[in-house]
């Protein structure tokens, strides 16, 4: 699995004035691994993808109204949009499209903020799983403070890995780039703390990307 980007293996690097590679703790691959980690964290909290991410037939419920929310947003394209005609318990599936567009032989916009689709003609009965859809959604560029709380992310981990790597359990000291651990005191000498508050701050910060859901 590839990262998304929303940090990078040079980004922790110039970060903490540290190279990874095959031999370091942990290994350039491990870092690559905590970024997909960070990734994963950021989208759930958010309920979004800060790149382009596609949904492929999802089938919905509509409360036929003529504003139609999708589960992922800001949509950026739809592929297409069906609504089921028949309904449950029909003998088939009557699945009839519609399109998007602004003129009368169309049928929805996407609304400018990427929230939602808007039907201006011939929109969705209420129903039960009477819709299906493909769809992207996401953001096309990486906001930076996604980049920075994912940078924070993956070097705490890194500092986690060091502590339980077996090379330096006979070290008094451990450090990551700016950060060092004092293990014989059971104190943090300088980093750590900041760190845990740099987290916090980017979470807050981050916070506002899930408004648009509401």
């Amino acid at each position: 699995m590839a990262t998304k980007g929303y940090t990078a293996l040079a980004t922790i690097q110039a970060y903490l004035g540290e190279t990874f590679n095959d031999t370091s703790v942990p290994t350039s691959d491990a870092v690559n691994t905590m970024i997909e980690w960070s990734e994963k964290l950021i989208d759930d909290y958010t309920d979004t993808s800060f790149t382009a991410a596609t949904v492929t037939d999802e089938v919905l419920d509509s409360d036929g109204l003529r504003e139609f929310l999708l589960p992922k947003v800001p949509i950026i394209s739809i592929t297409n949009f069906y609504v089921d005609k028949g309904g449950l318990g029909a003998t088939a599936t009557d699945w009839d499209e519609r399109t998007e567009g602004r003129t009368n032989a169309d049928d929805f916009i996407i609304k400018g903020d990427g929230s939602s689709l808007y039907f201006h003609n011939n929109f969705p009965n209420m129903g039960i799983q009477n819709i299906k859809t493909s769809y992207t959604y996401g953001h096309e560029t990486v906001p930076k403070d996604v980049e920075k709380l994912a940078t924070l992310l993956v070097t705490k981990e890194i500092v986690k890995s060091r502590l339980a790597d077996n090379m330096y359990s006979s070290q008094d000291t451990i450090r990551v780039g700016p950060i060092m651990i004092s293990k014989s005191s059971g104190q943090l000498s300088e980093g750590l703390s900041e760190l845990h508050s740099e987290i916090d701050e980017a979470w807050k910060a981050v916070g506002k990307f899930k408004s648009i859901l509401y």
